[in-house]
């Protein structure tokens, strides 16, 4: 997947890598939900692309996820955390 073809999901910002790491220096992904009702389709294809871009190196140390809830409703943030345990469980460390 390039991201040219997904350029328009991308600029929404629905989640990113920031380029930190966690204590056993593993990526640090970041979702910030917001007011607005998110895409969960939207926010599955920038997941895949961002998930795509590491070394196999880096996915083996796994990857700790934030779900920034905090301008968001709670049913949104319990959507996103069950899209995230259903559809990356196969991720180490995720």
């Amino acid at each position: 997947m390039e991201a040219s073809v997904i350029l328009p999901i991308l600029k929404k910002k629905l989640a990113f890598l920031s380029g930190g790491k966690d204590r056993r220096s593993g990526l640090i992904l970041t979702i910030p939900l917001c007011l607005e009702q998110t895409n969960m389709d939207e926010l599955s294809v920038t997941l895949d692309y961002l998930l795509s871009i590491p070394s196999e190196k880096c996915k083996a140390r796994g990857f700790t996820v934030i779900v920034d809830g905090r301008k968001s409703q709670w049913n949104v943030v319990k959507t996103v955390v069950l899209m995230l345990q259903m559809s990356y469980l196969g991720l180490a460390g995720l």
